[in-house]
């Protein structure tokens, strides 16, 4: 007799969290309302994702690599009807690659969609603004992280997705092939 796995029932309770948060409709006076993050863990270190910045969180995606001179593509996987470009955050922020296969995706953009894989995934977050501070000093170790989150008995760096996507279009554009004419 084998033990009924927790895991569906996890992502099933973040997925419904997920949802609800992103049901919720923008309004101008936000500026008290809190944060809501996703704590993750990469190569042991606390960080933190902005829910407002990604478009969902899947796990057990098969991700097929593909040949690529951009060695923080894993490779490609199949979400919601489209093949998304899967990029490793331990390579992004420099902690190099892991053999082992990332468990979790964060979805991000919408047009030009693509996911960051991650191994630990510790929970949902909702902090307060006040507790977001601003990175003042930028230096090799955090050109992703714009702010810091302390809260919950816990400090995070909490990593901007758009500063992610910069630096990948940086290295698509560094290394693309020239077409042929």
């Amino acid at each position: 007799m084998s033990a009924v796995s927790p895991i569906p029932e996890k992502v099933a309770e973040l997925r419904r969290v997920f949802d609800e948060a992103r049901a919720v409709p923008f309004s101008a006076g936000t500026e008290g309302q809190a944060e809501d993050l996703l704590a993750i863990r990469i190569s042991g270190d606390a960080y933190a994702i902005k829910v407002s910045e990604i478009a969902g969180l899947a796990t057990g995606r098969k991700v097929v690599p593909v040949p690529s001179p951009i060695p923080e593509l894993l490779g490609l996987a199949g979400i919601r009807g489209t093949l998304v470009p899967v990029y490793s955050l331990n390579a992004l922020l420099g902690y190099g690659s892991q053999a082992e296969r990332p468990r979790w995706l964060a979805l991000c953009g919408t047009e030009e969609c693509f996911a960051l894989a991650f191994h630990e995934f510790e929970g949902y977050l909702s902090i307060a603004p006040g507790d977001l501070y601003p990175v003042e000093q930028k230096d090799a170790a955090c050109i992703h992280v714009k702010e810091i989150a302390r809260g919950l008995g816990a400090v995070r760096a909490v990593v901007s997705i758009a500063l992610l996507r910069e630096t990948i279009q940086e290295r698509c554009r560094r290394n693309s092939v020239p077409k042929e004419r």
